[in-house]
């Protein structure tokens, strides 16, 4: 299936140079936070339901393609949280949610709109200090006395992005992190420091 309502939204990312976005769906009165990655291939939507744990993603192929057909266990979560009892003679159908999402995604976005990454955290599987999810800064290893960990890059790419995982990965450097949101480092410039 082709989400066409991707196509302004890649477009005002690009733009911008905005690799990752952040908005909302609501759908049957369950609000959904749609986190859309463009720095990774295939592109990716995280479809996380607020005040839940619950999330599942999607592969977005070229020309905005999904598969929109959900496997059965996320799909009985998904109706579970939209509080959908089944019902053979109408069965949900995850084609007509899709097309409720393709017709209400935004076409432009701005800086605003660039997840922090608490608001990435609720929803991806961290396995590293998981409660741990506001940036503090960047440590650089020398390679001898230490190196970055594993779990950390990992880490790193789930709330920061691919572009500078791959930095933090070639430059031996990891990233610090706090679960005290008044020490949360919000200066975006600050994680660019890497690339210096």
């Amino acid at each position: 299936m082709q989400l066409q309502g991707l196509k302004p939204l890649y477009i005002s990312m690009k733009q911008q140079n905005i690799d990752r976005c952040r908005f909302t769906f609501s759908f049957r009165g369950t609000v959904f936070d749609v986190l859309f990655f463009i720095d990774e291939s295939p592109y990716k939507l995280l479809f996380g339901a607020k005040g839940t744990r619950f999330s599942f993603t999607l592969a977005v192929e070229g020309g905005f393609t999904i598969q929109a057909f959900l496997d059965n266990e996320i799909l009985s979560k998904l109706c579970k949280v939209l509080g959908l009892q089944y019902d053979p003679n109408n069965p949900f159908s995850t084609k007509y949610f899709f097309e409720e999402f393709n017709n209400r995604i935004p076409g432009k976005i701005s800086k605003k709109d660039i997840p922090a990454p608490y608001e990435i955290a609720p929803y991806v599987n961290i396995k590293e200090d998981a409660e741990k999810v506001y940036f503090r800064n960047w440590r650089f290893h020398d390679g001898i006395k230490s190196n970055v960990r594993p779990e950390n890059l990992e880490k790193t790419k789930l709330l920061l992005g691919n572009k500078i995982y791959i930095n933090c990965k070639k430059k031996n450097v990891s990233s610090c992190w706090t679960d005290d949101p008044a020490l949360d480092n919000k200066d975006i410039e600050d994680f660019n420091k890497i690339y210096e």
